[in-house]
């Protein structure tokens, strides 16, 4: 089991092998007061080089630690010479980098000659070479700042329909983000639907779910469990502790505006 150590965050930096190049502040913010409440409670991963370490995985808990005023931070230092690969897997395996974010790193690290090919990265990650293209070919779907997961713009870029209502579907997700079973079903629907808008179609199956819960909001409490659900004409809207409810209200359906600004808010 690697060991964990303690390291001054004055010694530690981003790693220019870290592919991450969106920022969100709302995610920012969330974890700088769940830091602030109960620490780091996943170590970073770090390498050392001549004046300090850099870090492979967790920049965006060093920064928010650093916000949040702590001196140290735990850390699993691993070799350096392995840094470019490891990078790689874990942030594809996290599923969270904008398909930009991917094709660029992927890239850069055949330039530098961490891989002697792109086919050689795809056998490393164990996918085919398509699906390097498809990912390559989705990075106009979308600005670099998208901050849709590589592996979504990948399904939408794969859908028979032209390329406008792809960039419309892209655009939709930003209000209606669908887990990647429930969007596979609503782009199979928007191919054999022509004629439905696909933003209707994303947005009944984003209704769809009986319940929608604030993961972030989970973190940032530790406590309390949001939940958004539509029942009839209104959106039920409430916090609760286990199974005690500890606050609910109730808004129009048709107050999409209110009820998307309360989410977001959390």
């Amino acid at each position: 089991m690697s060991k964990v150590v303690y390291i001054e965050t004055s010694r530690l930096r981003k790693s220019r092998y870290n592919p991450r190049m969106v920022h969100d502040p709302d995610r920012h913010r969330i974890l700088v007061e769940s830091i602030r409440r109960n620490g780091v409670m996943e170590p970073l991963l770090v390498y050392q080089v001549d004046d300090g370490y850099e870090v492979l995985d967790g920049s965006r808990r060093l920064a928010a630690a650093v916000e949040a005023g702590l001196d140290t931070v735990p850390c699993i230092v691993v070799q350096g010479e392995e840094a470019p690969r490891i990078s790689l897997a874990i942030h594809f395996s996290q599923d969270d980098l904008t398909e930009s974010e991917l094709v660029l790193y992927v890239e850069r690290l055949v330039a530098e000659e961490v891989f002697p090919s792109v086919e050689e990265v795809c056998r490393f990650l164990g996918v085919s070479k398509s699906w390097f293209y498809t990912l390559r070919r989705a990075a106009r779907l979308g600005p670099l700042d998208s901050g849709a997961p590589a592996t979504t713009l990948a399904m939408v870029e794969k859908t028979r329909v032209e390329p406008e209502k792809k960039r419309r579907i892209v655009e939709a997700l930003d209000n209606y983000p669908l887990p990647r079973p429930m969007l596979r079903e609503a782009l199979r629907e928007i191919e054999e639907k022509p004629m439905e808008e696909p933003e209707h179609v994303l947005e009944r199956f984003y209704w769809a779910s009986p319940r929608r819960s604030g993961e972030d909001a989970v973190t940032a409490s530790g406590v309390y469990e949001y939940v958004l659900r539509r029942l009839g004409g209104v959106v039920e809207f409430l916090a609760r502790n286990g199974v005690e409810t500890l606050w609910r209200v109730e808004i129009p359906a048709q107050d999409l505006m209110v009820v998307r600004l309360l989410w977001q808010r959390l």
